[in-house]
């Protein structure tokens, strides 16, 4: 079993003198050799702070330069990051920390947040901002060995958040970690080597940013080119500079790219491997990024539970269907069923995932109830809607959270809003079930007219004629 720290530890022994980490800012960069010597001075400054093995700590960092090179000390140290939104309110991400019971933070120069913390850590707790980091050095021979943790230990705690509520931690045992590394191997098809240059404009505390593209990229030998702050001018710019290769980030980000005026898919030539994730994506620019970039585009279905569960085997975006990945293992039920309840090929129902898999989380901290909640019977309920067809096929087609129930029936949003979406006078839809005291739901459609003259009736039309059943047709539209 390799912890993070490991796998970027035997990357400095294969290549000590390429490029690892590059800031696409201020144009620093570090060779394997000098960011592992960065790693255990810096691992040296929080131990001589007081960090020890099995402490959590809390971050709350957009994704700086300094914010990789941190969690690996932490990592060198046996300490366990919990990586938060650093766009949390003060207040929210103090409750987290006390919730969380952690034994330190490090955050941006917030003095009101640096207020809260000290309300929510015990006396004496590490509480260092990155305007101080840079004095965060110590002597790394004063250091220990780097500690073997027992695979179930925990390695780091990603938050997820709930449709109410706080977020919740999810903790990941290193039992995890190195699977999670080697899935982007075997199923996306990231290959080993120098050649790989990633653009990280995902923040670390998101588990795409962090394992799909910081680890994935510095265990495979690669080069991570830091942004701290996405732009989709400068990363235009990056792509064609640095002649990056990879990169994984939602749908939203690659359309900003497109949009930026300095935008050219000439520019875009050196890319190999672009992997979307989180979102659906326009079917318009999932092909003209296959098509007109330089190499494939593939859709990564995963959670921060379970990571990688569904992947798309087709290059160029070819379909909208999945195919369950290596160590993944899914099941498709009715909805409110067990295990057993599964339904038959071409029905949809609610996805549900093997926990046996190594890549898959031990729990949410501190929240055994939100635990049982999700994962039972050795399955982990996804809230997600698919369709499996006979021969293994997924598609995606909702979330149970937004589902319609309506005069009994259940109706997805996302099929009406496909068919609204087609309409020459909508510019965009969105697809809503409001309380009726006959129906219990009623469909509503939200749209945002292209047309100043867009009437009602014709979209009902529109939807009747587009054969979508009589009780999924909106029974009100609102502009």
């Amino acid at each position: 079993m390799q912890t993070a720290y490991d796998l970027v530890w035997l990357s400095g022994e294969r290549t000590p003198d390429h490029i690892a980490l590059v800031d696409d800012v201020t144009g620093r960069a570090l060779s394997y050799r000098d960011l592992l010597a960065e790693i255990d001075g810096v691992a040296a400054g929080l131990q001589a702070r007081g960090v020890r093995a099995g402490q959590r700590i809390a971050t709350a960092l957009p994704g700086l330069f300094d914010h990789g090179v941190l969690l690996l000390a932490l990592q060198r140290l046996g300490a366990v990051p919990a990586l938060l939104n650093f766009r949390l309110s003060p207040g929210e991400i103090a409750q987290l920390v006390s919730q969380g019971e952690m034994s330190g933070a490090v955050i941006l120069d917030n003095a009101e947040l640096a207020a809260a913390l000290g309300e929510a850590l015990p006396d004496g707790a590490l509480l260092l901002s990155m305007g101080d980091f840079s004095q965060c050095r110590g002597d790394a021979a004063a250091l220990p060995p780097a500690p073997r943790p027992d695979p179930e230990d925990p390695a780091f705690i990603f938050y997820t958040s709930g449709t109410t509520g706080l977020p919740k931690g999810v903790v990941l045992a290193h039992r995890t970690t190195e699977h999670r590394v080697l899935w982007l191997s075997t199923q996306a098809g990231i290959r080993h080597g120098n050649h790989n240059r990633a653009l990280g404009f995902m923040p670390l505390s998101h588990a795409i940013g962090f394992y799909g593209v910081f680890l994935v990229t510095l265990a495979y030998g690669g080069t991570y080119y830091v942004m701290s702050a996405f732009d989709p001018v400068k990363a235009v710019d990056a792509v064609e500079n640095h002649g990056i290769t990879y990169m994984f980030a939602i749908p939203t980000l690659y359309h900003a790219m497109t949009k930026a005026h300095n935008y050219d898919p000439k520019r875009m030539q050196s890319t190999e491997l672009v992997l979307y994730g989180g979102a659906a994506i326009d079917p318009a620019l999932c092909a003209h990024i296959g098509n007109d970039w330089g190499g494939h585009i593939r859709h990564i279905y995963g959670t921060t539970e379970t990571m990688c569960s569904l992947y798309n085997p087709d290059p160029v975006g070819a379909t909208a269907t999945m195919r369950p990945g290596f160590y993944s293992r899914i099941r498709v039920i009715r909805l409110g069923g067990g295990p057993e309840n599964r339904v038959a090929p071409g029905e949809e129902g609610e996805m549900i995932i093997d926990t046996s898999s190594d890549m898959h989380f031990s729990g949410y901290l501190n929240r055994p109830d939100a635990t049982a909640e999700t994962t039972r019977d050795g399955w982990y309920w996804s809230g997600d809607i698919v369709l499996q067809e006979e021969n293994g096929d997924v598609t995606l087609k909702g979330r149970v959270d937004d589902m319609i129930r309506t005069g009994g029936e259940n109706v997805q949003p996302e099929e009406i809003e496909t068919i609204l979406d087609e309409h020459p006078g909508v510019a965009g839809c969105s697809v809503i079930g409001i309380p009726d005291a006959h129906w219990g739901q009623i469909v509503v459609g939200c749209i945002t007219p292209g047309d100043a003259g867009l009437d009602p009736r014709d979209l009902d039309s529109h939807c009747r004629n587009s054969g979508l059943a009589g009780y999924k047709r909106p029974k009100a539209y609102v502009y």
